[in-house]
């Protein structure tokens, strides 16, 4: 494992946001897009978590974000950040908060 630096870690914007609308990314196997409310602004994410979630289950969950990920284009559409998540065994658990924590909260 490569250890990062503290300062490398203050580096990373993640904060939590909050699910607006999921949809099946056409033509693929597992890509879904995420509109997704970061607090200061809505962002589309593309994330390969299907058929392990559906879109109808993620709309209104709260969910981890890396927000000043470089954008990138997937299937033609612009990711901008990704969701994070835990994965063993051909599993995935998405990283989630509790309480009403509000979009846009930074994860320090």
């Amino acid at each position: 494992m490569d250890y990062i630096s503290i300062d490398d870690f203050k580096r990373l914007d993640i904060r939590v946001g909050e699910i607006l609308s999921a949809t099946r990314v056409p033509g693929t196997d597992k890509l879904i897009e995420l509109e997704v409310n970061i607090g200061s602004e809505v962002r589309h994410l593309i994330t390969g978590i299907y058929p392990l979630y559906r879109p109808v289950d993620l709309v209104g969950r709260r969910i981890i974000v890396l927000a000043n990920l470089q954008p990138r284009r997937v299937k033609g559409v612009e990711s901008q950040g990704m969701l994070l998540a835990a994965e063993w065994d051909g599993e995935i658990g998405l990283l989630t908060v509790d309480k009403d924590t509000p979009s846009g909260a930074r994860i320090t």
